[in-house]
């Protein structure tokens, strides 16, 4: 048996993934903030590790710690370094937390480009806020360790053109998604990541 073990982005559940189907002969292990991870490694015979922005950053601190060895470290809008020149601004970051309410955090959900088949995650305001508080008071530089990324070309969270700079800089593959920053609307196999019958360079 193989795994595919995915690092969720900040605020999100089950939801945003639940449609996709799972290659056979892959397990899916979904962790969402505070991303405990309770796996027995000798138990795979593979694992592919995939993070979706801000679960980058904590899927590469993971990795980092436990020194887990996987096929592949795939990204998907996102990456270690989330804040700075590669992603967000941090005085962006501070405003938005500043300022963000129940009715801000419907914005920030519509500025991801969602579509009419998202599902508001079953996470109150106020814990889902915590968790942003939580990453600003705990970031750090983390080593770079993705093996391939993907990009929506509309990101506005994570500016697309940052996150691609950054992984032409590491000279690893990069493919374009016709997306914003959520991207599950245009995926339904986690095999798409795992390559093959569809991918385009950025």
């Amino acid at each position: 048996m193989k795994l595919i073990l995915f690092f969720n982005g900040w605020g999100m559940d089950n939801h945003v993934v639940q449609h996709l189907k799972i290659p056979p002969n892959y397990e899916l292990k979904v962790l969402n903030f505070p991303y405990k991870v309770q796996i027995n490694p000798d138990n795979y015979e593979e694992i592919i590790a995939i993070g979706w922005s801000f679960g980058c950053y904590y899927l590469t601190k993971y990795l980092i710690e436990t020194k887990l060895s996987c096929k592949e470290i795939i990204a998907l809008n996102g990456h270690n370094c989330i804040l700075g020149n590669y992603g967000i601004n941090p005085k962006m970051l501070d405003f938005t937390l500043k300022t963000l309410t129940p009715q801000t955090l419907l914005m920030f959900y519509k500025n991801m480009n969602i579509d009419s088949n998202f599902k508001i995650p079953e996470k109150d305001f106020f814990s889902i806020k915590m968790e942003l508080q939580y990453f600003k008071d705990n970031y750090q530089d983390l080593p770079f360790i993705f093996t391939k990324a993907f990009i929506g070309d509309k990101d506005k969270i994570i500016p697309a053109y940052k996150q691609k700079k950054l992984f032409i800089k590491k000279n690893i593959p990069v493919y374009k998604l016709s997306t914003g920053h959520y991207l599950w609307h245009k995926i339904n196999n986690w095999q798409y990541f795992m390559g093959g019958e569809h991918i385009h360079e950025f």
